[in-house]
């Protein structure tokens, strides 16, 4: 009872768990059983005090009706009489808290399915500070081209862009995002995960940095106060930085013309027996200009063959990211549909990344992300401007890989969209899944197994503003005991109460024995033949029979016993006060009546 009040939680070992729940018979039988011997051990406490404190104040005048009360409690068993109600209101309330005890051994030993809480603290790689922005500028200006980095990324980009789409496709209400063998539900959030159990993959990563693409990633969170149970099932719940977007899209002719617009021109020409169009575009937007390039199957508008065949062109503004000087805190996708894509009119998606504190849930091997309701965004500022244009140049080479010849995914996603969705919503998830990817390389690159030693990270991993904390709570399923439950608070306080009187009362009677030593034989009043013993040595003889009314009229009779201890008390003392010894007629006790 000490421990489960101190620790709150008692949690059984996993084996112990694993017997429970292989032989669940067993578990209430062994707890009945000991319950049971405890109940027993508990009642002859009792019993014993109570049979010790009548042996003590019997020698002092007291009613039959009184001691025929103190020789029911040591059943206990209450005394329903209704002209003595408060003996029996007494008794009554006495016998139920006994009863209780005796009860709550049950359920103070039977252990239930719990919920163990256990704090998690850890570290995660802040995106939006300047440090990170700073390393990723440098790492980007380096000579050469990050081959295997961004084939990653251009491969996951539309991946995570059509999960996040949810309600994109008829029939679909969820998509599930998978990334380096972890399972997000619907879109990464920007995050990188902070559990061991769900960071996926245990390869260990072939390159680190931009030239990341899969491999082992490092988890940097610690358990408190955790004694390496794992229970039944574990779930987790942690409160970290993710990244996302504010994305709103509008058709370019709600927009100002002074500030936004977007010219096109083609040529068509003959190459290996078929006719390809080469499309150029270009976009102006506040912050730049953009261009984009295609070469597509020829169609025309009135021609039946341009069902199947269409072009869907995206163009970011601004343009082509220069890594050197970035400025730009958010930037634009211009885009526009032509053959089976013309139901789009020309749009435009204002892209502004921000980082903010998530909620992220881990369960069921899948990763769950929500924004917290009431938290905080960030915007991107000045000195976050690299990783915008990071992101930028992903949705650029997004739009350079994504057109076809003949078609293009995103526009196949937008023909098959759901009659409840808009175009403008499609778009604004897809951007902003693929937003949340980007971040979530970035986090894998710079957290990648061995990344922490590797002297090329030390600039960013001996700088403590790279990093922010997170925090959050591991639920273990399992077995034990809390404290948290109210039936159990009360429970156990009722219990603390009642076994404490019971024990002092058990103590008290023995210090009161050993202060008080017997000089005769020893009396028992619970003892039937013992009280007929007694009543046989005389001093009784006054007492009315059993004829009119005589066992009510005793009742209100006062005895006493004398029990040889040479020591008796007069009637009108006090309890409690030492009286002139006297000597007794015989060390054999007998009751005297008390005028």
């Amino acid at each position: 009872v000490i421990i489960v009040w101190r620790q709150q939680y008692v949690v059984l070992p996993d084996s112990v768990v694993d017997l429970i729940t292989r032989y669940p018979t067993v578990l209430t039988l062994v707890s009945t059983m000991i319950s049971t011997i405890l109940t027993v051990i508990s009642t002859a406490l009792l019993s014993f005090s109570v049979k010790q404190a009548i042996n003590h104040y019997i020698t002092r005048p007291i009613s039959l009706v009184e001691l025929h009360t103190a020789i029911a409690l040591t059943k206990p068993q209450p005394l329903l009489r209704w002209n003595h109600y408060k003996l029996s209101f007494f008794t009554l309330i006495f016998v139920c808290l006994v009863t209780l005890l005796n009860s709550s051994w049950t359920t103070l030993l039977l252990p239930t399915v719990l919920l163990w809480p256990v704090p998690i603290n850890g570290m995660d790689l802040d995106l939006g500070s300047s440090a990170f922005d700073a390393k990723l500028g440098s790492d980007l200006a380096k000579s050469g081209y990050y081959q295997n980095g961004w084939d990653l990324l251009v491969i996951m980009a539309s991946m995570s862009g059509t999960s996040a789409t949810r309600l994109a496709v008829a029939g679909g209400n969820k998509g599930i995002f998978a990334f380096n063998g972890v399972s997000y539900n619907t879109s990464s959030g920007g995050i990188l995960p902070a559990v061991e159990d769900y960071a996926g993959t245990t390869s260990p990563p072939v390159d680190i940095g931009l030239e990341y693409y899969g491999g082992q990633i490092a988890v940097n969170t610690s358990l408190d106060k955790f004694r390496g149970r794992s229970g039944l099932a574990r779930n987790y719940t942690v409160t970290q930085q993710g990244f996302s977007a504010i994305i709103t899209c509008t058709d370019l002719s709600d927009l100002d013309p002074n500030q936004y617009w977007m010219n096109f021109s083609n040529s068509t020409s003959l190459v290996l027996g078929l006719n390809i169009t080469n499309w150029y575009w270009a976009a102006y937007c506040p912050s730049g200009s953009g261009s984009g390039y295609w070469s597509t199957k020829a169609f025309w508008e009135y021609d039946s063959e341009s069902l199947y065949e269409g072009l869907l062109g995206i163009v970011i503004c601004p343009g082509e990211a220069s890594y050197v000087d970035a400025t730009a805190t958010s930037f634009d996708i211009f885009l526009g549909g032509m053959g089976q894509y013309n139901f789009l009119n020309t749009t435009v998606c204002n892209v502004a990344p921000y980082v903010a504190s998530f909620n992220v849930t881990y369960n069921q091997s899948m990763i769950s992300v929500d924004q917290l309701q009431h938290g905080s965004i960030q915007l991107l500022q000045n000195n976050s401007a690299t990783v915008t244009a990071f992101v930028s140049e992903v949705v650029y080479q997004l739009s350079i890989s994504s057109q076809t010849t003949y078609n293009n995914p995103l526009g196949g996603l937008l023909r098959l969209r759901d009659s409840n969705s808009s175009v403008n919503d499609i778009l604004a998830n897809y951007f902003r899944g693929v937003v949340e990817f980007s971040a979530t390389y970035l986090r894998s690159a710079y957290s990648a197994e061995g990344a922490s030693t590797n002297s090329a990270m030390q600039d960013l991993y001996s700088n403590k503003s790279a990093f922010i904390p997170l925090n959050g709570t591991m639920y273990i399923t399992t077995y034990g005991w809390e404290r948290k439950s109210l039936t159990y608070i009360y429970i156990l306080c009722v219990f603390t109460v009642i076994w404490a009187v019971t024990v002092l009362a058990a103590v008290y009677s023995l210090i009161q024995e050993r202060t008080h030593p017997r000089t005769g034989p020893t009396f028992d009043a619970s003892n039937p033949v013992h009280l007929m013993m007694a009543s046989s040595a005389g001093g009784l003889e006054t007492l009315a029979g059993f004829e009119d009314n005589g066992a009510l009229e005793n009742e209100r009779a006062r005895v006493r016993l004398l029990d040889g201890r040479g020591v008796t008390v007069a009637p009108d003392d006090a309890v409690g006060e030492k009286t002139s010894a006297r000597p007794t007629r015989s060390t054999i006790p007998r009751f005297e009546i008390v005028p």
